[in-house]
């Protein structure tokens, strides 16, 4: 399933618009024993985003922007993104108000002072704007050192192609992944809630955050690049 909510903005035009943010909730379940344990608990992957999502809900419930702000917990996007494939035909406003997508992917492990973003090269960036955004914020706030290898068409582990904002930007919306990236506990049961980094769990929903109270209080939407096209 797909878990929505929302909160309204304080704009009477703006108001009409969103901002959506974006990760998933399902793991892998029961699987193989690995240092006696077969409970793929998927803390990083992606329990990790949604509490940072819960936690950009209460302060932007607590502060709003000037643009109404979407929640989506995509279901089965292990499965192949299929919650956000089916909310992005399907979503409970119209497909234009949605001015931004910010997607998470496992933000809560490695080293506390770096990270990635994932839609900030081309042929991935489909909007400068949000893109300015989105440096801004990080400039502002956390200054995480930033990996850019897995925005590169040429990474082995074509990860932009594999997470829940995808669905969006082909659609055209401008669209982000943000992302502390892989760790050798991925998608096996050490993906557990003592192996969180918490303090780099929280300058990454900070970051989030920063970014999206932007795009929320932003004059204008961010544009979408003319002649945006990914490379498959």
């Amino acid at each position: 399933v797909n878990i929505v909510g929302y909160i309204k903005g304080t704009d009477p035009v703006l108001s009409k618009e969103y901002v959506l943010y974006s990760g998933h909730q399902d793991a892998h379940g029961i699987r193989n024993i690995i240092n006696g344990d077969s409970i793929y608990y998927g803390a990083d992957d992606n329990a990790s985003v949604d509490v940072a999502m819960l936690a950009v809900a209460r302060a932007f419930k607590k502060n709003p922007g000037k643009r109404s702000v979407l929640f989506v917990i995509q279901g089965a996007e292990e499965r192949g993104l299929l919650g956000s494939r089916y909310y992005s035909s399907h979503p409970t406003v119209p497909l234009n108000s949605i001015v931004a997508v910010l997607n998470g992917d496992m933000i809560g492990r490695n080293n506390t002072d770096s990270a990635a973003v994932l839609g900030t090269q081309s042929p991935h960036k489909n909007s400068t704007d949000l893109t300015n955004m989105v440096m801004a914020a990080n400039n502002e706030g956390p200054k995480f050192k930033l990996d850019t290898l897995y925005d590169k068409p040429t990474h082995i582990e074509g990860w932009y192609f594999r997470s829940d904002h995808l669905p969006y930007a082909r659609l055209g919306i401008p669209a982000l992944m943000f992302t502390s990236l892989l760790h050798d506990d991925y998608h096996t049961p050490m993906d557990n809630a003592q192996n969180i980094n918490y303090p780099k769990l929280k300058k990454m929903t900070e970051w989030m955050y920063r970014t999206g109270w932007k795009v929320a209080n932003a004059a204008k939407r961010p544009a979408t690049d003319v002649g945006f096209k990914l490379e498959r």
